[in-house]
């Protein structure tokens, strides 16, 4: 019997993410609640990692936890605000791939290899030495390489291997022994699970093992890789988490669009919804007071729905041998 893996946000984020520490926190699998408990925590000098780098990773930025990223896709910087004028001052340092330049550098790391090869970028001005050590940058000459294979002599560009100090993610259940199950989209978070060092996630639901095993190929990541697991109803919100509730769109409308905008709108939004609340459950609970049960209810996922064709599992007793 293994050692419980179950803890509270606030432990699990004090003991794992320690300051300089580089971070995944992708748009699939978000776990919003994770972000804001490393807030509420004051962790600094953090390295933001994902193919897309959501509003969650805002969070980090915004409250000074983080001054490094390294993404496809920042969402924070889509339009004019705060952020971009981080990166413009400096105060946010930034290296540019691709969403699957990312996951490749992620599926490196799980595999153990130093680089992984690929095709994308051939014939493109991301290859141009202006764009590869760029004045917001901080990798160099570590971001690339372009190569020949030992085979055939085809040009490639090498990418270096990600392997995250820590991964947040969230999910849909997992068992004390930090066996986790999810499903839906998962992006580039697959390989995350693996390339990380330590992984930390927030689940719906905390299950016996039987649940687990009666359907083992849910499973996307045994315990042995799992540093802690977190039981948090809503983790993903304002995310969608699959087969429990849809985006909150109308959350994100009157709350966190603006939050990029100003210091001012930032903070208020902070104020209130991060260190306003104690931990995910007083964030939920705050949802209620503030929008209603209505607005919890609007977005949960109707249970009765399933796939059209179900998956038949099937076994025999003891092996059977035909000669």
């Amino acid at each position: 019997m293994t050692a419980s893996k179950l803890m509270s946000e606030s432990e699990a984020i004090d003991r794992f993410v320690e300051d300089g520490d580089s971070v995944y926190v992708g748009y699939t699998s978000a776990a919003y609640g994770l972000c804001q408990a490393i807030v509420r925590a004051g962790k600094r000098d953090l390295e933001a990692i994902g193919g897309s780098v959501g509003p969650q990773g805002s969070y980090l930025f915004l409250s000074g936890c983080a001054n490094l990223v390294r993404s496809g896709y920042v969402a924070a910087a889509l339009r004019p605000g705060i952020v971009q004028d981080m990166m413009e001052d400096g105060s946010l340092k930034f290296e540019d791939y691709s969403n699957q330049a990312i996951a490749l550098m992620l599926m490196a790391g799980a595999l153990g290899i130093p680089f992984i090869p690929t095709r994308s970028f051939l014939g493109t001005d991301y290859l141009r030495a202006e764009y590869q050590e760029h004045p917001g940058g901080f990798l160099g000459d570590k971001k690339w390489a372009q190569m020949e294979s030992p085979f055939d002599g085809q040009k490639f560009v090498a990418l270096p291997a990600l392997r995250p100090d820590v991964a947040v993610l969230h999910a849909q259940r997992a068992d004390e022994d930090g066996n986790v199950q999810a499903w839906g989209h998962m992006g580039d978070a697959k390989w995350a699970y693996w390339a990380a060092k330590k992984v930390i996630v927030s689940v719906e639901e905390i299950v016996p093992h039987e649940v687990l095993a009666s359907d083992p190929g849910r499973t996307v990541v045994p315990g042995f890789r799992v540093a802690a697991v977190v039981h948090m109803p809503y983790g993903a919100h304002p995310s969608g988490c699959s087969g429990y509730y849809d985006f909150d769109y109308g959350f994100q409308a009157r709350t966190s669009t603006r939050i990029t905008g100003s210091r001012e709108a930032w903070q208020a939004f902070a104020d209130e919804w991060i260190y306003g609340v104690r931990d995910r459950a007083g964030y939920i609970a705050h949802l209620r007071e503030v929008f209603g049960q209505d607005a919890l209810d609007g977005i949960r996922a109707d249970a009765g729905q399933t796939p059209a064709g179900g998956v038949r599992y099937g076994y025999a007793s003891q092996l059977r041998f035909r000669m």
